[in-house]
């Protein structure tokens, strides 16, 4: 076959633009660091890659999450702290008071004071987290505790990821801790009663409160051991996922990014290879003008 002038022209244009694409590649993945910039340039590893960041946001948004969860468990039990202290002080109260040398007016005034810590382990029991209720289970919207008590919360326990497909409880029911449930007993009832023993200077009704004072603290003491348990595992979940979310980014890099050393020295051999292209392409180009002119 003859190879024509317009053969050799078209031959040499191709090469050129070939080169000039091989450079701009080569530039493109040293400036940026990556060697699959298009799913074309490898489909195998972009495809893998695909896999690997939706693991990687799935592990991030499992750390966000768990560590939001201890935070607000950490809120729960710093309140949980605040009632133990209010619970103590009442069992003091009722201690002190339970003697029969106090008379009305000192059992009055003692009263006043169970009255206080009342409302100071009401407003403890309706404490908020990022908006949320901590004590009010599903019920999360409004105060679950009504000014005489009373439980308007719901018994239910949020459940957030730790792992994939992995739940942990992430809130307390406080129906039990400080209400009692079926088979224990109410602190804030308990708390109005001896309010009430003190203001009719019943001693016997002063006395009788303490065991369910003591019974309300070890409920206290429950609660904070399953919030203290709760947050070590939300704790651990966190740091399981940030290792989780860094293995997640090294697999990533492995399949896309480029060896920067490999980068360059290909970066090299294009432009090499660019500039050879286009002296030959003046060398013809000059032979072919030159054959014209002869």
């Amino acid at each position: 076959m003859r190879v024509t002038e317009k053969m050799i022209f078209e031959s040499t244009i191709n090469q050129t633009g070939k080169s000039r694409e091989n450079l701009a590649r080569a530039q493109e993945q040293v400036a940026s660091g990556s060697r699959v910039l298009h799913p074309g340039d490898d489909p195998v590893a972009a495809s893998l890659s695909v896999g690997h960041t939706v693991d990687k946001a799935r592990y991030t948004a499992i750390g966000q999450t768990a560590q939001r969860a201890a935070d607000e468990l950490n809120a729960a039990d710093t309140a949980l702290d605040g009632i133990t202290a209010v619970a103590n002080r009442a069992l003091e109260i009722a201690t002190q008071f339970g003697n029969d040398s106090y008379g009305p007016t000192d059992r009055a005034t003692a009263a006043v004071e169970v009255n206080g810590i009342y409302q100071q382990a009401l407003s403890l029991l309706n404490s908020t987290y990022g908006g949320r209720y901590i004590f009010g289970g599903f019920k999360d919207n409004a105060a679950p505790f009504a000014a005489d008590g009373s439980f308007v919360g719901d018994s239910n326990t949020r459940e957030v990821e730790v792992a994939p497909g992995l739940y942990q409880a992430a809130s307390l029911n406080a129906d039990t801790i400080v209400k009692g449930g079926t088979s224990g007993v109410d602190l804030l009832q308990t708390m109005t009663d001896l309010s009430t023993s003190l203001q009719q200077n019943d001693a016997n009704g002063i006395r009788a409160g303490l065991s369910n004072l003591n019974l309300c603290i070890n409920q206290l003491a429950a609660g904070r051991t399953i919030a203290g348990m709760a947050q070590d595992q939300f704790q651990s979940a966190v740091s399981t996922a940030q290792d989780a979310t860094a293995d997640e980014k090294v697999k990533i890099g492995t399949l896309l990014d480029a060896d920067i050393l490999d980068a360059s020295t290909r970066l090299a051999s294009a432009q090499y290879a660019l500039s050879a292209t286009l002296s030959a392409t003046a060398k013809t180009l000059s032979m072919s003008l030159a054959d014209k002119l002869g």
